[in-house]
């Protein structure tokens, strides 16, 4: 008896352990075959998930257009990453020349590079293909691709690194409602990108209240303080911003800026230092920084130029930015240094920066003298705060020239289609008010200074006039 019960419950888990394996068997299958079966166009699963490759089947018009019907961002499959493949020399050639067309057809600063720098960078294709044609290995390749972009002799350009195409991804994910991050998060999601930078991948953050755009820097993130404040001499105070951080910092900095408002009636002159301040987001200094800073409105006008490319056109969809073609345009009236650069260019738009006091708590402005401490190391969002500063007559600024490129709408991230290697630029043409290209004038002191002691002494003096 006890034997025949014992077959019994033998029997009874086999089967109960069969059927099991048959439940997830089935289930296995049936996701497999949901993840096979698309909507009526072809791109998203029955389950309202999307492979990000699948980007690549559309063109701009069509993707914009399909964008227009999400009503929230989309769930994406992201299998493992695997292995990057080995390259053959036809796919490195096709990447080459991916990355040559669109800076051709986007890059606004070729004038600039022969002016400065002697580089005539269109006409050297025959000479990067033969580099490209003459490598090896992957690795090679990699070093020619580094080598090319470097001719261009600007920071926004390069190939990137893993560090950069994941911190973007994280940034790009807070916010699916701007159509060109947007396509540049699913193309930074696609298998080859993931393979080449041994990512995971990442889905999109669905908090309403995150707002960001495009103007965002290269430059890694920094988790030690962002905002100091220090007592240099009588009467002065100093804020030192390391970056232009990005929402995370906000709370901690915020702590900072209120412990100086709170004691402004103290000092006489404020310094706020950012030499060496690489960039980060423009956010920071217009929508959080300067707005506690200043005590009455404060406008600059720039004036933006670009090419006609799928770049721009994606960039052009965000927000309702006030872009005109330019031979619709009457710009005869602008004073533009270079004008002939603008022969390249098919758009034009005028931006007018605007900054409002924050008046949301009553301590809020400070009303004595600002000055602003800079050098060659400031670049990017950093160094349109220096241009903000130095055109809208907020600061006097002082110590050395700026590293420019701070007068854009940001850098885009684009992938090379074989090795899936993500190269990095900017499309904007920027004029400061002067009627400079910021690019090639970066924006000049109001006095020079070789050293922190010397501008110390410097605004020690100033400070020592206006008492007298």
């Amino acid at each position: 008896m006890i034997k025949k019960l014992r077959s019994l419950l033998v029997l009874l888990l086999i089967f109960l352990i069969s059927t099991s394996c048959a439940q997830r068997r089935l289930a296995k299958l049936q996701t497999k075959r949901a993840m096979r079966t698309y909507d009526e166009d072809g791109i998203i699963l029955s389950d309202g998930s999307f492979y990000p490759d699948k980007i690549t089947d559309f063109s701009v018009d069509e993707y914009l257009k399909w964008y227009k019907n999400l009503s929230a961002p989309l769930k994406l499959q992201l299998p493992s990453y695997s292995k990057a493949k080995t390259l053959t020399n036809e796919e490195r050639v096709e990447d080459f020349n991916y990355l040559f067309n669109e800076l051709k057809n986007n890059y606004p600063f070729f004038g600039v590079l022969k002016r400065e720098d002697k580089i005539d960078f269109l006409k050297n294709y025959d000479k990067y293909l033969k580099k490209v044609e003459a490598c090896k290995d992957d690795e090679e390749f990699k070093i020619v691709l580094d080598e090319i972009m470097a001719d261009l002799k600007n920071n926004h350009a390069r190939i990137a690194d893993k560090d950069y195409v994941e911190a973007t991804m994280r940034y790009f994910s807070k916010n699916w409602k701007s159509p060109s991050i947007y396509y540049e998060f699913l193309n930074l999601n696609r298998q080859v990108v993931r393979n080449r930078y041994s990512l995971a991948g990442m889905q999109s953050d669905t908090d309403d209240n995150f707002q960001k755009d495009r103007r965002k820097s290269l430059f890694a993130e920094d988790s030690s303080r962002n905002l100091t404040l220090e007592e240099v001499g009588d009467d002065i105070i100093l804020l030192r911003i390391n970056q232009m951080a990005g929402s995370e910092k906000y709370t901690e900095d915020l702590k900072v800026l209120k412990e100086f408002l709170r004691n402004k009636h103290l000092y006489k002159a404020l310094i706020i230092d950012i030499r060496g301040n690489a960039g980060g987001n423009m956010e920071y200094w217009q929508n959080f920084f300067l707005p506690k800073i200043i005590t009455s409105q404060k406008t600059v006008t720039n004036n933006l130029f670009f090419k006609e490319s799928n770049q721009a056109k994606l960039m052009f969809a965000d927000d309702s930015l006030n872009v005109e073609r330019v031979r619709n345009v009457d710009i005869s009236g602008i004073k533009l240094d270079n004008a002939e650069d603008l022969d390249h260019f098919d758009f034009y738009m005028k931006d007018i920066i605007t900054i409002n006091p924050d008046q949301s708590d009553k301590d809020y402005g400070y009303q004595g003298s600002i000055y602003l401490l800079v050098d060659e190391g400031v670049f990017s969002a950093a160094e349109g705060f220096a241009n903000f500063m130095k055109y809208s007559n907020t600061a006097t600024l002082i110590g050395q020239s700026t590293g420019g490129d701070g007068i854009t709408l940001g850098v885009i991230n684009s992938v090379l289609p074989n090795s899936g290697y993500v190269f990095t630029y900017t499309n904007t043409l920027g004029y400061d008010p002067s009627g400079k290209i910021n690019e090639e004038n970066p924006t000049t002191p109001d006095i020079l200074s070789k050293s922190y002691k010397d501008s110390l002494i410097t605004i020690d003096k100033l400070m020592g006039v206006k008492k007298n």
